[in-house]
């Protein structure tokens, strides 16, 4: 008999609620902090974090300081601390390939859940506008599509503007921004594309996706540069890879 009470006991992973889920306090009956620190496939899902990033954290994003990401990370965490997502501020994270902009992103969608119970969207921009073009032609509901867009309460848009858009592309995403801009919800932003140009032959998001676009977004996100080399492509292992094609191939 006490054998058995032993290796109940041993299984209870959260002494606080002893696996419940559920604390009692003078204050009534409160979720346990332990439902909080899990992020579950069920609740990635759910936020749309692509499996390759379900893994990327603040903890483990490696900044390289002779670029300064340091002190990107530091602003990064600072974000999610702040009113400015109350005050539907932003940030839109620039760079080139390769410097963690998504990872940093990521980051942030599971941080306000873990910090701040909020449960945010993550959305590939062009996956999103082929999702919404299919169902022109009878796959799903665009509605849908766009109702969970807009609802988010933090919006994730990766890779905007990377490409050039139809006509029909920047009014969907104009359609969304300007929703989100004037409800307060706040959008955090990847691109390898400036918001401003810094010399006068370089392409900048007005470029990509029109003035209307890029007015709105100056005005509801930070934005912040991330300089540095593309890791991917600067692992060893991935080098090596790399080498050994060559050699094949010489």
């Amino acid at each position: 008999m006490d054998t058995k009470l032993n290796s109940l006991e041993e299984q209870v992973k959260c002494n606080r609620c002893n696996d419940t889920g559920w604390i009692y306090t003078k204050e009534g009956v409160v979720k346990c902090k332990c439902q909080l620190e899990n992020l579950s496939e069920s609740l990635l899902d759910r936020m749309r974090i692509p499996k390759r990033y379900r893994e990327k954290s603040f903890t483990n994003y490696a900044p390289e300081r002779k670029f300064n990401q340091h002190l990107v990370l530091q602003r990064a965490r600072a974000y999610v601390n702040s009113k400015e997502f109350d005050n539907g501020k932003g940030l839109f994270l620039f760079g080139p390939p390769g410097v963690g902009k998504t990872h940093l992103a990521v980051s942030i969608l599971k941080e306000f859940f873990l910090k701040r119970k909020v449960v945010g969207l993550f959305r590939d921009t062009r996956t999103l506008l082929f999702d919404l073009k299919a169902t022109f032609e009878g796959y799903g509901s665009g509605r849908e599509i766009l109702d969970e867009v807009l609802d988010a309460p933090l919006l994730v848009l990766d890779d905007l503007g990377n490409e050039m858009l139809s006509d029909w592309a920047k009014d969907i995403l104009h359609y969304i921004i300007i929703n989100r801009y004037n409800e307060m919800k706040p959008i955090i932003i990847t691109s390898n594309t400036p918001l401003k140009k810094r010399k006068s032959d370089e392409i900048d998001i007005e470029d990509k996706l029109g003035g209307a676009i890029a007015s709105r977004l100056k005005e509801m996100t930070e934005f912040i540069e991330i300089k540095g080399e593309d890791a991917r492509i600067d692992n060893p292992l991935l080098k090596r890879v790399q080498e050994e094609d060559e050699d094949e191939n010489s």
